[in-house]
């Protein structure tokens, strides 16, 4: 995830171009188009990794800690960006929440095409990949952690939203 301001090119895009215009095996099926409504919640800290989102329109922000004293923005995304793709590598709990900053159109991926997807990619990659994973999630627990918050303690229950 990389927080990209206003730019012109598609450097910091996972699928360059128009994203509206995926195709391949298994377009359809496995993927839908969803809407969320400005300051909807998509997916919260903690929950189970169902989908990963690419993003057609709109903007998404990323928030770690939100139940907690210190709530960090990890990342604003917009168009041709994707999102909740870590918890589909490795099955972990989600470890942000992303909310819809504007009404935003996705693409949703469901869990089972996009693992369905990863078994075709060469096995050394595919490692390769998930020790990337592994280091970004140990990464953002330090940062938490260093920052005084331990996001494993907070309480679902407190609703409580973080509002930039």
């Amino acid at each position: 995830m990389t927080d990209n301001k206003n730019t012109n090119n598609d450097s910091g895009k996972i699928i360059p171009g128009d994203p509206s215009d995926i195709k391949g095996e298994g377009a359809g099926h496995g993927f839908d188009k969803v809407k969320f409504i400005a300051n909807k919640s998509i997916f919260d800290e903690g929950d189970a990794g169902d989908a990963a989102y690419l993003i057609l329109s709109g903007k998404v922000e990323i928030r770690k800690g939100v139940h907690s004293s210190s709530p960090q923005i990890l990342a604003t995304l917009e168009k041709g960006e994707a999102f909740g793709e870590m918890a589909l590598f490795d099955d972990s709990p989600r470890m942000a929440q992303a909310i819809a900053r504007s009404d935003v159109l996705l693409i949703r991926i469901s869990r089972d095409e996009f693992l369905r997807r990863l078994e075709s990619v060469d096995p050394i990659m595919r490692t390769t990949v998930m020790y990337m994973v592994k280091r970004v999630r140990d990464m953002a627990s330090e940062f938490m952690r260093r920052k005084g918050i331990d996001w494993h303690e907070w309480r679902k229950e407190d609703k409580t939203p973080f509002v930039k």
